[in-house]
């Protein structure tokens, strides 16, 4: 074979390995959402055999916000409307509260109104703020605001909140509070993109080689 032969070879192995690579995380991907569209149905079977189950109505809404991240035209009307019906029930849950609030503004990427979207948007960021202000040191409550924060557009200025989440988790890390490595290794890796993006290389090295060395 060739020179050229062996160069247009390797091309067409190259393509082949990355067209396969897109392809069977495409299908990944699929899977995950028909595993959770699935669980879906079958909480919502049991939330219709026993309708005051709060625990199971939460979780059909987190299930959904979790869809909505993915397909939100299909889903962020159902998240939102799960979560408002749980916060009916118990509206003193924080965790709940930061959902719903997420869900909020996965719903304005939805409107073509303008106010509609601000009035999602103001409304979201309002609930994840208040559970922020309410349970500082959950878990779930500054990862779910630390993420929806970082994704909103910047001229929403939420991205030093979006730090100001990862930075608490990882003092949080740092004082001893027991997490799986996968979640410290999000969080630092969330802080060491936010930390490149902001043109501060000593900290986003700092972050990255947290995230590599756990």
């Amino acid at each position: 074979m060739n020179t050229q032969l062996k160069f247009i070879f390797g091309i067409c192995l190259a393509l082949f390995f990355l067209i396969s690579a897109a392809w069977g995380e495409e299908k990944s991907q699929q899977g995950d959402l028909d595993a959770m569209v699935k669980k879906i149905t079958k909480l919502q079977e049991r939330f219709n055999q026993n309708p005051s189950d709060y625990e199971v109505l939460k979780e059909i809404g987190v299930i959904y916000h979790d869809l909505a991240q993915k397909d939100t035209k299909t889903y962020a009307k159902k998240a939102v409307s799960s979560l408002e019906e749980a916060q009916k029930v118990k509206p003193e849950d924080n965790v709940m509260l930061c959902y719903l609030g997420s869900a909020y503004t996965l719903m304005a990427k939805e409107s073509w109104n303008p106010v509609s979207k601000s009035n999602y948007v103001n409304k979201g960021i309002e609930c994840m703020d208040k559970a922020v202000r309410k349970d500082p040191d959950n878990i779930t409550v500054r990862m779910t605001r630390g993420t929806n924060s970082r994704g909103l557009p910047g001229f929403l200025n939420r991205r030093q909140v979006a730090c100001e989440d990862f930075e608490h988790l990882a003092d949080l890390f740092e004082k001893g509070l027991k997490v799986p490595a996968l979640l410290k290794s999000t969080v630092y890796k969330n802080l060491s993109g936010l930390y490149k993006e902001d043109g501060d290389k000593i900290k986003a090295q700092k972050y990255q080689t947290m995230a590599e060395n756990l």
